[in-house]
């Protein structure tokens, strides 16, 4: 008589969890490495919080502008940005689609616009309704990066699936080395 899966997988639970165990949690250690590496390697530049000021891109791409600082400050309140050729032709950007923010314990990243860089070289980025200088401005700064969202939130998937297998693992031998399962 065939025996079901189940019955097998009851059987063998004391052979089978351990290496699950043990594989799902580098598997997850792995993924929390390259989600955190992901972050810096995307950077493409970053610069001081100032009204104007010249930049330069290697090669025409998307980047995507962030805004970087203390977490819980309001500097960035009502900012807008404004990026253009060093000949004054604009350069078309948009809002980010998904404000991703990334928050660490004492800096707070939030995407904002989406640029389309057409060809490479220096351009000027104005911040418009900046105002005066504070003093806390050399905390903050605006990052340009690559578009990274969409590799952040699989690597996210991957940490909450492979988390879920180790917990699930886990359950499954203490429950059969204990005799309750």
């Amino acid at each position: 008589m065939a025996m079901s899966v189940l019955t097998v997988l009851d059987r063998y639970v004391l052979w089978i969890t351990p290496p699950l165990m043990c594989g799902s949690a580098v598997l997850l250690g792995l993924l929390i490495r390259n989600v955190v590496r992901l972050g810096t390697e995307a950077r493409i530049l970053s610069v001081p919080l100032v009204e104007q000021q010249t930049i330069e891109f290697r090669e025409a791409r998307r980047v995507v502008l962030s805004e970087e600082g203390p977490r819980f400050s309001s500097r960035f309140a009502g900012l807008d940005y404004q990026l253009s050729t060093e000949y004054g032709a604009p350069v078309e950007g948009r809002k980010a689609r998904f404000s991703a923010t990334t928050t660490g314990l004492t800096t707070a990243r939030r995407e904002v616009r989406v640029y389309e860089i057409p060809h490479p070289g220096r351009y000027v980025l104005r911040v418009e309704k900046l105002g005066a200088a504070q003093e806390g401005d050399a905390k903050h700064r605006l990052v340009f990066a690559r578009p990274h969202l969409a590799q952040a939130i699989g690597y996210v998937i991957g940490m909450i699936l492979s988390g879920g297998i180790f917990i699930g693992s886990l359950v499954f031998f203490v429950l059969r080395v204990t005799g309750k399962g």
